[in-house]
């Protein structure tokens, strides 16, 4: 369990460190949770909040926390990829 953890907390670090990337070179966002343009911090609060919904389904339902987190990390790893076969650089800014 605690593979899956790491593996979708890993993927929200990432993904957040990558759509800062992104915003520096041009990139927009079409997530209307971010907006266009999203701040570094908005972006942080934002993949915390994420984290924080997931833990707190798998508390609700504990039964089913490997789903939960399997799923949602899942998700995560599945934007990634999807940027990186539309073509967009990975990139990392923190």
């Amino acid at each position: 369990m605690n593979f899956l953890w790491a593996l979708f907390i890993a993927g929200q670090i990432i993904s957040a460190g990558n759509m800062n990337y992104q915003q520096e070179m041009g990139y927009y966002e079409i997530n209307f949770i971010y907006g266009n343009h999203p701040s570094k911090e908005q972006v942080y609060i934002t993949k915390a909040v994420e984290i924080g919904v997931v833990y707190g389904l798998t508390k609700l339902l504990p039964k089913y926390e490997k789903e939960i987190v399997s799923f949602a990390s899942g998700v995560c790893w599945g934007f990634i990829m999807t940027d990186r076969v539309k073509g967009i650089k990975l990139g990392l800014r923190f």
